[in-house]
């Protein structure tokens, strides 16, 4: 097997996640990592043999780097791209996209010209349980789908001003970077959604502390009804929930390994689902991807579709209007 090399784009938590992953595989090597904070790119190297590079440019340009991990914050991933996109490498971008339209339209069309693979950070479609539910979905065991609950508290939020994290024109909130996942679930189970409704606070400033809150109204073709609940908050619950109901059954994913199944007049059913590391199956897919095999894995296309829900979402907010998509 031929030794493919990676470049990581932020040294952060997600660099690093996604490094100590990439560092277990065989035939896999960190060639080089760039981090706008020297002292990061070099803790990065230290620990996984990665070279530092003068930029993103210079590390997308290096010819032992195969495949590029945008892991910056959410309103740099533009220049990542741009610079995998410009050296012809595949690309590997965390959630969300970008941050704005202008980012989405431009990664478009920079990926769509691409001839590398584009792969979307969405981490819970390699989840076991997250598999299971889609076979169920696919298979029709639920019937004609209804409606659907998400509901996703954060009760540790601890950003305080200064942070990117914490300032809504640079990460979105909740609802880019929290909510982009279970939309991206929806999106892959129901398709896109024909219109949404949303109100929240997107990270007003007025607050004593930084916290976040949206509630939102998607509907899906089918019509499938889909609600949406998220929190970044200093206390109180922290959890995930997506309930779907389908005319025979409903279906439940939460914070377990298991899938719980509640078929039309039987008794309920507990799937068990052992995970192991969905990050770990998310880079050896990208890294298949790398090589040129076929994958089953979120794609550019997937990407600017939950960014488009997102957007709409706070536009909704912004302007206490439905939102047609």
């Amino acid at each position: 097997m031929k030794t493919i090399g990676m470049g990581v784009i932020g040294a952060g938590r997600m660099g690093n996640v996604h490094a100590k992953e990439l560092a277990q595989l065989d035939g896999v090597k960190l060639a080089a990592v760039y981090d706008i904070r020297p002292e990061a790119a070099r803790s990065f190297q230290a620990q996984y043999g990665a070279r530092p590079a003068a930029s993103a440019a210079a590390l997308a340009a290096d010819p032992a780097v195969d495949g590029v991990l945008v892991c910056s914050p959410s309103y740099c991933h533009r220049e990542g791209v741009q610079a995998a996109c410009e050296a012809g490498k595949a690309v590997f971008c965390e959630k969300p996209l970008g941050r704005t339209a202008a980012d989405r339209d431009a990664m478009a069309s920079l990926g769509r010209t691409s001839p590398k693979p584009f792969v979307l950070g969405f981490v819970r479609r390699h989840m076991a349980k997250t598999l299971a539910l889609k076979r169920l979905l696919d298979e029709g065991r639920l019937g004609r789908v209804r409606f659907c609950n998400i509901d996703l508290p954060l009760g540790v939020y601890r950003r305080q001003p200064g942070d990117w994290f914490a300032d809504f024109s640079l990460c979105g909130g909740v609802i880019l970077d929290m909510l982009a996942h279970h939309v991206d679930l929806a999106n892959w189970f129901f398709g896109l959604p024909q219109r949404v409704y949303a109100d929240g606070l997107l990270l007003d400033p007025s607050q004593p502390e930084p916290a976040d809150y949206a509630a939102a109204v998607a509907t899906y073709p089918g019509p499938v009804i889909v609600n949406l609940m998220c929190n970044w908050q200093r206390f109180g619950r922290t959890g995930e929930r997506m309930e779907i109901y389908g005319e025979q059954g409903a279906a439940v994913l939460d914070g377990s390994d298991a899938l719980t199944c509640y078929p039309k007049g039987r008794d309920m059913e507990t799937i068990p689902c052992p995970d192991g590391s969905a990050h770990r199956r998310q880079m050896e897919s990208f890294a298949a991807a790398v090589r040129g095999e076929r994958i089953e894995a979120a794609s550019l296309q997937d990407g600017l579709n939950s960014l488009a829900v997102g957007l709409a979402m706070i536009e909704s907010v912004q302007t206490q209007a439905v939102v047609r998509l």
